[in-house]
């Protein structure tokens, strides 16, 4: 019964890469030192530690808006389907692309539930 319940307790994971078959286990959230705006549909994003930039065109900031540390990247991938005229596999493929980046550029931390 232990172990069962270990495997329950998310786990934070910074700096690996994810893919395509966890994305009923992954729950993305901004790291603490990352700011945004949103203007004009696009995102800006300020990474406090670096003094860097970045900008999220209309689909990475509905990625952005999602990412709350609530929502697995399966709801994600749904919510992407519904509100851009793209098919599923282009947007399962943008979506870790884009998540990868910014888990890289210590934007984004996932955990694993």
């Amino acid at each position: 019964m232990a172990d069962v319940a270990a495997t329950m307790v998310p786990t934070l994971v910074t700096g690996s890469a994810i893919d395509r078959t966890q994305i009923d286990r992954i729950v993305l959230r901004p790291s603490s030192n990352v700011q945004d705006t949103t203007m004009e549909g696009e995102t800006v994003l300020l990474d406090l530690s670096s003094g860097r930039y970045y900008t999220l065109n209309q689909l990475g900031s509905v990625i952005w808006e999602h990412c709350t540390g609530h929502t697995i990247l399966r709801d994600i991938h749904t919510v992407l389907c519904d509100r851009f005229d793209v098919a599923p596999e282009r947007a399962l493929d943008d979506l870790v692309n884009l998540v990868n980046e910014l888990i890289q550029e210590g934007l984004l931390q996932q955990e694993r539930r």
